[in-house]
């Protein structure tokens, strides 16, 4: 869902005279197989198939475990406070802190090594517009969305024996004890598909345009305190922009634990407020390129010299 490294950096990391984790690249493969060699040299690593393999994964494992991260401490603070009180709303600002310090650590796990987008329409947009190789972006993807489904069973699994006294054993999607809302997003009952997804892209668009706006070494870059902002960007938006949808804004965050939601709540959580899965999951990716470009087109060429 972010970026606090360029990706690949494990790389790159190798070569010396770099002054940010944010330098926009885009080495050829013979170019990034010799760095990795180099990297594995420093590291006291032998130059083995194996050691060659785990260094062309780490990335993918990286957006993996990162992704989980992130989604386990997101939902986990939506399921406590269902479980804690009836009225959900009165615990919107502590959901809201819990998906940013989720996505915050989500990013520190990350960062150095895949360049901790966490969220497809991330990886999409840094394809397009900061060098990620597109060749990779189906791997990131992929690994997002396998990271979150394993941190919402991880959830559920916490909570499990939670939810049991809470609804009687018996597993809702909506309702005063419906709980499916803690894995995948619903709009409001009173907001259709069409505006649902207008909110998704505007709130996806300000994610994308904040993060990169917050990677831009030549803006004024968060550097080390990358993951801490880009936490407290996500709580903003949520804040700010979630009332409607619930603040997906990432369709790996929301299909993801929406696939292991089905495990439980049957699969009624697709088909649910008039088949509103397909919103979350295309209304980021929309969003996200139209920040992106906007960051690319009207901030940096006017500052590019």
């Amino acid at each position: 869902m972010s970026a606090s490294a360029t990706p690949g950096r494990l790389g790159s990391e190798a070569k010396t005279g770099r002054t940010s984790m944010y330098t926009r690249k885009s080495s050829a493969t013979n170019e990034r197989a010799g760095e990795e060699i180099e990297f594995a040299t420093q590291r006291g690593l032998e130059d083995t198939y194996l050691n060659r393999m785990r260094i062309f994964v780490a990335p993918y494992f990286a957006e993996f475990f990162g992704t989980a991260v992130f989604v386990l401490l997101g939902c986990g603070a939506n399921l406590t406070y269902i479980v804690l009180t009836s009225n959900a709303e009165s615990a919107w600002v502590g959901n809201a802190f819990g998906w940013g310090f989720g996505l915050m650590l989500g990013v520190f796990v990350a960062g150095g090594v895949s360049g901790a987008m966490l969220n497809p329409a991330v990886a999409i947009s840094f394809a397009a517009f900061r060098g990620l190789p597109w060749i990779q972006v189906p791997f990131y993807i992929l690994a997002e969305f396998i990271g979150a489904f394993i941190g919402a069973i991880l959830a559920y699994a916490c909570f499990a024996h939670s939810l049991d006294p809470f609804d009687g054993y018996n597993r809702q999607i909506s309702g005063p004890f419906g709980s499916a809302g803690a894995f995948g997003n619903f709009a409001r009952p009173f907001i259709g598909n069409g505006a649902a997804f207008l909110s998704e892209a505007i709130g996806t668009g300000i994610l994308v345009l904040g993060v990169f706006a917050i990677t831009d070494t030549n803006n004024f870059p968060a550097r080390s305190s990358t993951p801490i902002a880009i936490g407290f960007l996500l709580t903003g938006l949520a804040l700010s922009l979630g009332y409607p949808t619930g603040y997906s804004f990432n369709p790996a965050r929301d299909l993801g634990p929406r696939c292991a939601a089905a495990i439980w709540y049957g699969a009624d959580v697709f088909t649910f407020h008039g088949s509103y899965t397909w919103v979350p999951v295309a209304a980021p990716f929309a969003g996200g390129i139209v920040g992106a470009a906007a960051y690319e087109l009207f901030i940096v060429s006017k500052r590019a010299v």
